[in-house]
């Protein structure tokens, strides 16, 4: 079994939240340690937006801002008696873990606002403030109020791989005729 460590930043910053008692994925809300957040304009050049008196940031259409969680996470191993002797023998590796960030589907079809990369990762070796990197779609600007709820968040097991070079092409094993978008929309 594994262990979430969380250091808030300030004493007052929220702990993630699971939506309802069978969510598998954890809310990460807008917790502002500055009194800004940085990002890029729809026209790539750097921004600042100032966080006011209220704890709300504006979006505008197009920009792409890293809205701070106030968290840092660290994942550790938790062991049992039992369990004690397996470790000596075989030994767990944390690097096989990572906390996966994706947008909240009621932010991005009321707001407009989703994860600029699609997914965020936040490997186990990082032990920084975490951020939710929101980019507004949509052809307003958008306000975010501090504590609201800006990205949904799952720990994941990954497993490590070996590339192997070859010298001979794969061969078809399946029906699939054709590469990409082969299958159809």
């Amino acid at each position: 079994m594994i262990a979430v460590n969380i250091y808030r930043l300030r004493d007052e910053f929220e702990m993630p939240t699971y939506g309802t008692s069978l969510a598998n994925c954890f809310d990460l809300s807008f917790q502002p340690s500055e009194n800004f957040v940085k990002g890029f304009n729809k026209w790539n050049s750097p921004i600042v937006h100032n966080i006011n008196e209220q704890g709300e940031v504006t979006i505008n259409s197009g920009d792409r801002l890293l809205i701070p969680t106030g968290l840092i996470f660290k994942i550790e191993q938790l062991i049992t008696i039992e369990q004690f002797a397996d470790i000596l023998v075989q030994p767990k590796s944390l690097q096989n873990y990572s906390i996966r960030l994706h947008p909240r589907s009621g932010l991005s079809l009321k707001k407009g606002l989703v994860l600029a990369n699609s997914e965020g990762i936040v490997d186990v070796d990082y032990q920084e403030e975490v951020f939710v990197l929101l980019t507004n779609i949509s052809d307003t600007h958008v306000v975010i109020k501090k504590g609201e709820r800006i990205a949904q968040a799952e720990i994941t097991t990954n497993e490590s791989v070996k590339f192997v070079v070859v010298t001979k092409r794969p061969e078809k094993h399946s029906e699939r005729a054709g590469g990409f978008g082969s299958t159809g929309v």
